[in-house]
């Protein structure tokens, strides 16, 4: 698994928001966004898939957790986006990623438990003002369900040290 520090930079994309525990809401996002794109007749793969789990489950409660399925804008489809779906930016900067090679329904519970379980490297925090975003890398339609690639990045901010607050 690769991990690390990387920096998303904003990506226009267009997107479907299903809600509801991350378990239900993910595969009906994705199920119905790649039937939207195939009912418009692009046939190519949709290349990258950004999946956006909003909220914290221990927060807002399990079923008002609010996820988006995402594929990048382009041209040939944000008109169309525009009268069907809905188009919003990928909110750039830091984030922690963790490489998996698993199917992507192994991936449901990664997500949905990240909130709670996330230990941020020294000097950092999650940042709760963003959302978790996985980055699917290869077409389930394509590839092995076992070798599928996905970036999960969990977004992350400089914690304020003790002496900083004090300086505050």
């Amino acid at each position: 698994m690769n991990s690390g520090l990387v920096y998303l930079r904003p990506t226009r994309l267009v997107y479907l928001r299903a809600t509801g525990p991350y378990e239900t809401s993910i595969p009906d996002a994705w199920s119905r966004l790649l039937a939207w794109h195939d009912k418009c007749g692009l046939g190519s793969p949709a290349g990258r898939g950004y999946g956006l789990a909003r909220d914290n489950p221990e927060r807002v409660g399990h079923d008002k957790c609010r996820y988006d399925a995402c594929i990048e804008a382009n041209p040939l489809i944000e008109e169309r986006a525009l009268r069907e779906l809905g188009l919003i930016t990928l909110p750039g900067g830091s984030y922690t990623r963790m490489r998996q090679a698993t199917s992507y329904d192994s991936l449901r519970a990664i997500v949905s438990g990240l909130h709670a379980e996330f230990e941020a490297p020294r000097d950092l925090k999650l940042d709760e003002r963003r959302p978790i975003v996985t980055i699917y890398l290869d077409d389930p339609r394509r590839t092995d369900d076992a070798k599928l690639r996905a970036d999960v990045c969990v977004p992350v901010a400089a914690q304020r040290s003790s002496r900083d607050q004090e300086a505050a």
